[in-house]
């Protein structure tokens, strides 16, 4: 089977790689035309059995290459002055001049998700906000509830179909959870879900992502299609603190020595965001890298931050990533894909698009600007922001020395005033899970007993409680108390159970001759 040879247009004859060359020789006949892959030879160190290491020269060969069906596009974009370094607009210019970078519009997916989440920061919220991981439903917009239909109700999942009870805006960000965007709708943007997406559409506009913007539920989660150079430039937008720079390719036009024309060198500030507020989403978005649904780049995480985004049943994949100097925006997916053919299930943006994107991030380091970490706040922005250690999981603050120590920056109120809002739409005594609940439970599944979670303790925090469906029942005080009686009811430590319990109201049985009951 290694004796099938192909022949380049240079003259050379090499031997093809066929693995498994059976299935290989039927489908070849003596002169097909094919298209292959050169692979040079190379020296490689290898080890005999006794472990000494020798040199071997590997020959050089062919490998069968497919002529690949799917496209792809992308835009490296200078941050400062919106020039377009580089651009590829498909596969093959001979095969399609369609330039999908710029003539192309796609579903962005999570991509879009920044939107929602940079309008709920400059509602005032900050990313330890608790908001809940869980099934939501949200009538149709200009219809009261009692005449909608149950049909038109909005009711979206996550991605992988769980959901793990309250979580930091931050993490939920990260991990890109589709229910707490939704939950962003009922309060944390504006009063109402139908105020909330105008808000976030006019948002949409001042970063000149559409020119009309479509106001429906899905919008929030990337179903409005967009430009991949429009995206980019909103997240330059993000790496400038709320500056969107003038995407363009030619910088200027002479004719006998006089300027005809010159890119516009200037950047317009997001309106309805300030600089406070784009530098919390900045700090949010790298945190995709190191933890979130990027994170098999977390390598990166120090010098780039980014968004994966996958639209419906995997017909987009796509990863928006700056550096200080460059955003670049990356799209994979078929031509009309809709209804025929997908990406393959699990093919998402972490998957197909991010590893593109480490590449020409590594050729940006490499020919454009040197590796930098990202940039800290601004001096403007700085005067607004206070950074304090929390507990990234639970968004509760904890003290520098502590194991569980993450600095996040928080918005001041004008005049310097601090707004705690970790508990605005989570009841600071409820008894939830926080998040995916790490190594105890499987990512996205409720816990195994109702009762069993973080608890909020007045003194010592957040803590993780374990506790039966049916805990034993408190003795009651009088003469039967311990220690005389320590255990007469019940073997376990009552008091224990009890001291962990959530505050409860006081109640009075005149009836009860004991008097007062507290767990009554």
């Amino acid at each position: 089977f290694d004796s099938i040879r192909v022949g380049l247009r240079d003259g050379r004859i090499f031997p093809l790689s066929t693995f498994g060359g059976a299935n290989v020789r039927k489908s070849i006949a003596l002169h097909d035309v094919v298209y292959v892959n050169l692979i040079e030879g190379k020296e490689v160190k290898v080890k005999d059995a006794k472990g000494k290491e020798t040199t071997r020269v590997e020959s050089t060969r062919v490998e069968l290459r497919a002529r690949p069906s799917v496209q792809a596009a992308t835009v490296v974009l200078e941050n400062s002055t919106g020039r377009i370094l580089a651009m590829v607009g498909g596969f093959s210019y001979p095969l399609s001049q369609l330039n999908r970078a710029t003539q192309s519009r796609r579903q962005p997916g999570s991509a879009f998700k920044p939107l929602s989440y940079l309008a709920a920061l400059s509602n005032g919220l900050q990313p330890n906000t608790l908001v809940e991981d869980s099934p939501i439903n949200l009538p149709p917009i200009g219809s009261g509830r009692i005449y909608a239909q149950e049909k038109d109700w909005w009711s979206p999942k996550n991605y992988d179909g769980g959901y793990g009870g309250a979580t930091t805006l931050r993490r939920a960000l990260e991990n890109s959870k589709n229910l707490v965007t939704a939950h962003l709708l009922e309060g944390a943007i504006a009063g109402s879900p139908g105020d909330s997406l105008d808000k976030i559409c006019k948002l949409a506009k001042e970063a000149q992502l559409y020119a009309n913007c479509e106001r429906y539920y899905p919008f929030v989660l990337g179903a409005q299609a967009v430009r991949v150079v429009d995206l980019a430039a909103f997240y330059a937008a993000v790496a400038n603190e709320g500056g969107r720079p003038v995407p363009h390719v030619i910088d200027s036009i002479e004719r006998d020595g006089q300027t005809i024309y010159r890119a516009p060198n200037r950047l317009t500030a997001l309106g309805s965001a300030d600089a406070p507020a784009v530098y919390q989403l900045k700090t949010m978005l790298q945190g995709v890298l190191s933890r979130g649904t990027a994170r098999a780049a977390a390598h990166l995480a120090p010098f780039v931050a980014g968004k994966t985004g996958t639209s419906d049943e995997e017909n987009d994949a796509w990863f928006v990533g700056f550096s200080n100097d460059v955003t670049i925006a990356v799209w994979v997916g078929y031509d009309n894909a809709k209804g025929k053919r997908t990406l393959g299930s699990g093919q998402t943006g972490g998957k197909v698009a991010l590893p593109i994107f480490q590449s020409i991030m590594d050729a940006a380091w490499t020919m454009q600007a040197p590796k930098t970490a990202l940039r800290g706040p601004s001096p403007e922005a700085r005067k607004q922001l206070l950074a304090l250690p929390i507990d990234r999981r639970t968004g509760a603050r904890v003290t520098n020395g502590s194991a569980k120590a993450f600095t996040e920056y928080f918005r001041l109120e004008p005049g310097g005033r601090f707004t705690e809002t970790q508990y605005r739409f989570v009841s600071r005594y409820e008894n939830y899970t926080l998040g995916d609940s790490g190594g105890e439970y499987e990512r996205g599944t409720l816990p195994s007993y109702p009762d069993r979670g973080w608890r909020r303790d007045p003194e010592d925090g957040w803590r993780r409680e374990t506790y039966d469906r049916n805990p034993p029942r408190r003795q009651p005080d009088g003469f039967l108390s311990p220690p005389l009686f320590q255990g007469f009811f019940s073997s376990r430590r009552n008091d224990v159970y009890e001291e962990r319990e959530p505050p409860r109201p006081r109640r009075i049985d005149p009836d009860y001759f004991w008097g007062q009951r507290r767990a009554y």
